[in-house]
């Protein structure tokens, strides 16, 4: 969590708990000790461990005579600035506090150090709670320190006016079991356990909501961010391939009839993605084209390409089965739930479905995803053109199960289109990997039946997806330190910065066409399950 946030939080808490005065603060901690006396942890402990309040904080200290008096002894605490520690002291009864450490009132340095036990009770100091126990305090760290190695009951005490329904907290943040307030106690794990037990569903809705909040802009942000215009054109292109596709659905029936699915496979893919290319590269003039990276990759980069067709093979079978489990490796292949390859097996006929199912979906495929939306997203940042063209490209095979596996085969794609700076590199990379869609299944199902165990299999993918990602990590640096030895500069735009990518992609593809688009994704996906 930015420590900027919790500053803003506790500058907020702050300017709450001045609001309340004097008297309903010495009210209210009245009926906090009352209730705190008559808790069972309070009767049950050993030893009390408490705080002297400084500034608008519960006053607490009646629990002294209270305590006594049950035969518990009260310790306070001494802080350490130098090791950021605390250690809690003994006040005996002739002895008194003194101001101490940031002028909070501590025991003497000779009063007797307290051992704490599994019955000693810590009431916690902080600006405020919340009703599942997250606590913030003031932001040295001292009571989560001195919890790492408490091994008793850790309470809070909070006016109910301080209390939050969320708080920024981190990792090695403590919470605490009860919390008093002077309208009752709250048992704080109670109301964790009824958290868990709700539905994971709602729990996951929850949290895309809050995480869609965060990436809301603020008025200082969308000033920043008043460069970032709102793309319509390259969604409007996707949105007409998809159109088509939809189209092409409609004339599928009839070409299976002629017995001509190979042909009309071909014609349609150029129909649904060349034709609209050409007309969208005329509309964008002349400098557009020369923005796609018509170029062929470097000899020394081949190797690299090569790593990245092992992990795009792997990686989407380890997409497909998390997705669809081992079975969905098995079946042929059925080109964007429409064109389902088949094969006289004769010369011609493995030399067409070559042509229809893997080189011509290759070449038109990377045509718009890589070359043409690559080259209109990245002047937002290599990042963001990724991210945009890989989305439209998983999209585009109106499937839920697949689509994980094309989400990554697209950002892999795109990345090697901005290494290699050649759009033929990823042409003939696609290439490739859809020839293995038609004539590797078989020799994988083979391989599967033979290894006879799901464990040796998953070992194999796992291990080959691994190795060669670090291979082509290696190559990857290897190709960019050759351009610095050229001094051919490595970016092909300022990058923002990281935090600012989220609400600069979502700025990006607000657009009415994109949420057609996705409109349109859903309700095929859902026809298509």
């Amino acid at each position: 969590m930015n420590e900027n946030a919790k500053k803003e939080v506790r500058a907020k808490l702050r300017a709450r708990r001045e609001q309340i005065s004097n008297e309903q603060l010495r009210e209210r901690s009245q009926q906090i000790v009352s209730r705190i006396a008559a808790s069972s942890q309070l009767a049950n402990a050993d030893l009390l461990l408490l705080y002297a309040p400084i500034g608008k904080e519960l006053n607490l200290l009646p629990l002294v005579r209270v305590a006594r008096a049950k035969g518990i002894p009260v310790a306070f605490p001494i802080s350490d600035p130098e090791t950021c520690t605390l250690t809690f002291r003994i006040l005996k009864e002739d002895q008194r506090l003194n101001a101490g450490t940031y002028n909070i009132p501590e025991p003497p340095a000779d009063a007797p150090i307290a051992k704490p036990t599994e019955r000693t009770l810590c009431i916690l100091p902080g600006l405020s709670f919340t009703p599942n126990g997250a606590r913030i305090g003031y932001g040295k760290g001292y009571y989560d320190r001195f919890l790492d190695t408490f091994p008793g009951i850790a309470v809070g005490a909070v006016l109910d006016a301080m209390l939050c329904k969320r708080l920024p907290t981190e990792a090695h943040d403590h919470s605490v079991s009860l919390l008093f307030t002077e309208r009752g106690v709250i048992d704080c794990n109670a109301i964790v356990k009824r958290k868990k037990a709700a539905t994971p569903l709602a729990t996951y809705v929850n949290q895309a909501l809050n995480w869609l909040r965060s990436l809301q802009p603020s008025k200082e942000e969308l000033s920043e961010l008043s460069h970032v215009r709102v793309l319509h054109l390259p969604p409007a292109l996707v949105l007409c391939s998809f159109l088509l596709l939809i189209l092409a659905r409609l004339i599928d029936t009839a070409l299976l009839d002629r017995g001509s699915e190979a042909i009309g496979a071909v014609l349609l893919q150029i129909l649904i993605f060349v034709v609209p290319s050409v007309l969208y590269s005329a509309l964008r003039g002349e400098k557009f084209t020369k923005r796609i990276r018509l170029t062929l990759p470097k000899p020394s980069q081949l190797w690299f390409c090569l790593c990245i067709l092992v992990v795009m093979i792997t990686g989407s079978m380890l997409a497909s089965i998390l997705t669809g489990g081992i079975s969905s490796l098995s079946g042929g292949v059925v080109l964007y739930n429409t064109f389902s390859a088949q094969s006289s097996g004769d010369f011609l006929g493995i030399s067409a479905l070559i042509i229809a199912y893997a080189l011509v979906p290759a070449f038109c495929e990377e045509l718009v995803f890589r070359a043409y939306l690559c080259a209109e997203y990245e002047h937002l940042g290599v990042a963001i053109s990724i991210a945009a063209s890989s989305l439209f490209f998983a999209m585009l095979h109106f499937s839920f199960p697949l689509f994980l596996t094309y989400l990554l085969l697209g950002a892999l794609l795109a990345s090697v289109l901005y290494a290699t700076r050649s759009f033929f590199a990823v042409f003939v990379l696609h290439f490739l990997y859809n020839l293995f869609c038609l004539f590797g299944q078989p020799y994988l199902s083979a391989f599967y039946v033979h290894a006879g165990s799901n464990d040796i299999f998953m070992f194999c993918v796992v291990t080959l997806f691994l190795l060669f990602s670090a291979f082509a990590t290696g190559e990857a640096r290897k190709i960019y330190h050759l351009y610095a030895r050229a001094n051919l500069s490595s970016a092909y735009t300022t990058n923002p910065p990281l935090k600012q990518i989220p609400k600069i992609f979502l700025r990006a593809l607000a657009s009415p066409v994109t949420a057609v688009c996705i409109a349109l994704w859903l309700i095929m996906a859902v026809i298509n399950l």
